[in-house]
């Protein structure tokens, strides 16, 4: 630009712009407008229940982790026995349904214990290592590394300034379930 350095050190306005720094200026900021406009095109944000599948499992229905887990959404044999005594663990449906009772109490304790609802990264850590979450105090900076990276995907994947939709299709979230201050009817959109 044909202006001097030292006049933006002193926060003076240019003396002036040359035609070619104007030139410069509009297709510099026409172009970031239309690279704004472009990635924000396909940037849809998935579920809670998409995004779960997706990060536990890759959406497989009969995956069986190392340490046991069932369904798409990895969820332990002892919790699923809790709230099921069906062995339907590859019905995508059926799975979900435990997995909404799961978040359901753990959702719950974390908004007696902290006094709001959970974001997207929080909603995952609870999922994923609600004890160590627990025994954290709730706090991010306190869990182990490798969770905060998964949630942080988790999250990226939810659309971190979108509240977490838990339901898409089949069953409803218990009454009363208040996620980011939306209702149980609002998530099941």
């Amino acid at each position: 630009m044909s202006f001097e350095i030292d006049q933006l050190k002193t926060n003076e306005r240019p003396k002036s712009w040359s035609r070619r720094d104007l030139r410069w200026l509009k297709v510099t900021i026409a172009g970031l407008l239309l690279f704004g406009a472009v990635t924000s095109i396909n940037c849809n944000a998935l579920t809670v229940r998409e995004a779960l599948g997706m990060i536990e499992s890759g959406n497989n229905d009969r995956a069986v982790g190392r340490a046991g887990e069932i369904s798409r959404y990895q969820i332990k044999k002892n919790v699923w026995r809790k709230y099921s005594s069906s062995s339907r663990y590859s019905d995508m449906d059926h799975a979900w349904q435990v997995a909404e009772q799961v978040f359901s109490i753990r959702v719950d304790e974390f908004q007696r214990s902290t006094g709001r609802s959970p974001d997207s990264f929080e909603l995952y850590v609870l999922w994923n290592a609600p004890g160590q979450f627990r025994a954290a105090g709730y706090k991010r900076s306190r869990i182990s590394k490798v969770v905060a990276e998964r949630a942080e995907r988790f999250a990226n994947l939810v659309g971190a300034k979108a509240p977490p939709v838990l339901a898409i299709r089949g069953p409803t979230l218990p009454t009363g379930l208040r996620i980011n201050g939306f209702s149980d009817a609002l998530l099941s959109a």
